[in-house]
């Protein structure tokens, strides 16, 4: 999914900040357009992410020359904006995703084995539903089990943790899904590298 602010820069001579405020203030988008405007957090904070109903609206308004403009520029083609409109399926298909997924933290029967390969959302779910930090919890009818590793600075002073899920697929395939600390990797941590670190 596109944020927002990089689909309108995909307008060539939209007057960006102009724009982003005319959408999400103005008579741009309907009740139902505005409604395909999503919010998703991201290391950087919340991202506001266009839908393609929004996105098609917003195209529409463009070559309307609804939309501010930079001084002496009118609406032209937009290649970037017709390629990302081009995905719509794709994107039906993604925000179905998110929304099952948002809907599986609080019901486990919506999870399905595709879902694994997602080591976050496994995450959130074994928050959402385990009673402690390691556990087993079945999934789309496998047995998936959360594991956690504590790892030490090399001083000692400081620790973070590491989160592996393994389970064996309806394939028959064990599998892992693995994520490791910086500091799964110092010396204090490996036993061939550790020189006389205190414990």
């Amino acid at each position: 999914m596109k944020a927002l602010t990089a689909f309108i820069k995909d307008l060539p001579g939209v007057a960006p900040l102009k724009a982003r405020a005319a959408i999400l203030e103005g008579d741009i988008l309907s009740e139902e357009e505005r409604a395909d405007l999503h919010k998703r957090d991201s290391y950087w904070g919340p991202v506001l992410e266009v839908g393609p109903n929004a996105a098609a609206a917003i195209l529409v308004a463009y070559r309307g020359g609804r939309l501010p403009m930079s001084k002496k520029a009118v609406p032209t083609d937009a290649p970037a904006a017709e390629a990302y409109l081009g995905r719509r399926e794709e994107l039906v298909a993604e925000l179905a995703t998110r929304n099952r997924r948002a809907r599986a933290l609080k019901d486990l029967a919506l999870v399905i084995e595709a879902d694994f390969a997602d080591h976050q959302f496994l995450n959130e779910l074994f928050f959402a539903h385990a009673e402690t930090s390691a556990a087993t919890l079945t999934l789309a009818g496998v047995a998936v089990r959360k594991t956690v590793t504590r790892y030490s600075s090399n001083s000692g002073k400081t620790q973070s943790w590491g989160v592996d899920f393994t389970w064996t697929g309806s394939d028959g395939t064990l599998r892992t899904s693995s994520h490791q600390p910086a500091q799964a990797k110092n010396r204090r941590n490996d036993a061939d590298r550790n020189w006389g670190l205190p414990e």
